[in-house]
């Protein structure tokens, strides 16, 4: 069906790119042809929006990236292919001059060329350069005098610029990672195993003749909440996209990000994230939230009845992913129409430990800092009581857990027991380029953050823009990074992996051992 829908788009599409003959176009303004690059590559408005447009004559209404140009004809405008029928060059040159006869089998026969006014009236009234109607696939389209404005803008300039970021020698990624402060060393073993990757394509020719080149600007202020934002520094020096960054949560800089089309591969947030169906920040992980629906998920599957009673307990350190965390649970348990959960916030209230020695509950699902871990595991050891807790794996500190080792049960989506991935290549990966191990998740997070990006620039080909980088990105399906599970992404789906397995830690070594097969998350 969506194959179906592409193609309607595509065929109507040819008819929406132009440069009025009579005089050259007033110089665009930036601003206002950023807006229609947006509406163009992306179907999104001036106000941010879903662009619309109606399939006569039954007013069948396509919406948002369905409805975007470049779905069908490409991001650049030079034309494509779909199901076998050719959707031909729309770019200003193309159209921009008179056709004295057909091309193909579409319906772009003998016409003037387009006019501003012509164009605009193709776009919304279905109606060709010559007056004639154009057939019922072509979308007539609902734009605002600014949208009509914004669009014709950057029609003007269509495949005459290429994206930020790219240049005929080389294509620009940027990574927003802690270099200085307490996590400064995991910045740096991130941004290190980041350009060994690149190092390894640009030595076998790079891609298409471009070199991959890493900037990285150094965000320790906000992976430690201050409102410094590494993300926005890449994004004013020209980046095509963003890879590996690490950071705790949802930045202001998403907006920036959504309102440019710019796509951030990241391998975890450490305090859940944004992985919303239109957001282009790709997760290859879980994020907290989604970690939390897996922990009821494998708690309802053997525990139904105790959850019925209402013994769940969800505890966070406050903020807006401990309330994300919690939502999360809470939901989760609606959906199955189970009773909600007791919330408790740490930064509100002290441990009712009495209360829980009476009546135990049946599990608790920590998310939060490891000194707020730290308190709550120390409260049931003093009151010995016999609760397991779920926690993300992020918080797997041998420091912290101790001897509550046992009870700790820790979500991990990377792949134990006969998932683990086979690391062999990677230690002689790192071996080659004399990298030393360090953090291990992190360095492992980045190199497969870097080998997706790698795969979807090459899948775009060498005429890459960010539309189409974020298409490839969607259309990748079970892809082998060679240190994760399999990764999988979609034009609804921005995690890469759905699922994780419970471990625990081995005092003895530090290591996580798996409790659990794979629990895939439920839709």
């Amino acid at each position: 069906m969506m194959r179906a829908r592409w193609f309607l788009v595509a065929v109507a599409s040819v008819w929406l790119g132009c440069k009025k003959p009579e005089a050259a176009p007033l110089p665009a303004d930036p601003k206002v042809a950023k807006h229609g690059r947006t509406l163009f590559q992306r179907g999104r408005s001036v106000r941010g929006t879903p662009l619309t447009g109606f399939l006569a004559p039954e007013r069948v209404e396509l919406s948002g990236e369905v409805a975007a140009c470049a779905r069908c004809h490409g991001p650049s405008g030079r034309g494509s292919a779909e199901g076998g029928v050719e959707v031909p060059d729309i770019s200003p040159g193309a159209l921009g001059h008179a056709r004295t006869r057909a091309v193909g089998e579409l319906e772009d026969r003998s016409r003037p060329a387009y006019t501003r006014e012509a164009l605009l009236r193709a776009i919304m009234e279905g109606r060709s350069a010559s007056g004639r109607t154009l057939g019922v696939t072509m979308p007539r389209y609902v734009l605002s005098p600014e949208e009509q404005a914004a669009l014709l803008s950057y029609l003007e300039r269509l495949g005459e610029e290429p994206d930020p970021g790219i240049s005929p020698t080389t294509l620009t990624v940027g990574a927003a990672l802690p270099l200085t402060g307490k996590l400064g060393p995991v910045g740096q073993e991130a941004a290190a195993v980041v350009r060994a990757v690149f190092a390894d394509v640009n030595a076998s020719g790079g891609l298409f003749r471009r070199k991959l080149e890493l900037v990285v600007e150094d965000d320790a202020s906000s992976i430690e909440a201050s409102p410094t934002d590494a993300t926005t520094r890449l994004l004013e020096r020209g980046v095509l996209a963003l890879v590996a960054s690490m950071r705790r949560g949802p930045l202001p800089s998403d907006a920036r990000l959504t309102e440019e089309g710019a796509p951030l591969i990241l391998p975890l947030a450490l305090n859940g994230g944004v992985s919303d169906e239109d957001s282009p920040v790709f997760f290859l992980y879980p994020d907290e939230p989604t970690l939390a629906r897996l922990a009821v998920q494998s708690l309802a599957r053997a525990h139904e009845a105790e959850l019925r009673r209402g013994s769940l307990l969800v505890v966070h350190a406050g903020g807006a992913s401990g309330t994300a965390w919690a939502l999360a649970a809470r939901d989760e348990l609606a959906r199955r129409a189970l009773r909600p959960p007791e919330v408790l916030t740490l930064s509100d209230s002290p441990l009712p430990l009495e209360r829980w020695a009476a009546e135990p509950p049946l599990a608790v699902l920590y998310a939060g800092t490891p000194e707020g871990l730290d308190t709550l595991l120390r409260g049931l050891e003093q009151r010995a009581l016999p609760v397991r807790v779920f926690a993300p794996a992020s918080l797997a500190i041998p420091e912290v857990v101790g001897r509550s080792a046992p009870r700790v049960h820790f979500l991990y989506p990377a792949g134990l027991g006969e998932r683990a991935p086979d690391l062999e290549d990677f230690a002689a990966f790192m071996k080659r380029h004399d990298l030393r191990p360090g953090h291990a998740a992190f360095q492992l997070g980045a190199y497969a953050a870097a080998r997706v990006l790698v795969e979807a620039l090459t899948r775009a080909g060498a005429e890459v823009t960010r539309a189409s980088l974020t298409q490839h990105l969607e259309a990748l399906r079970d892809f082998d990074t060679g240190v994760s599970p399999p990764v999988t992404f979609g034009a609804n789906r921005r995690v890469g992996i759905q699922g994780a397995q419970l471990a625990t830690l081995d005092a003895a070594t530090g290591q996580l051992v798996p409790v659990s097969g794979w629990i895939p998350l439920s839709p």
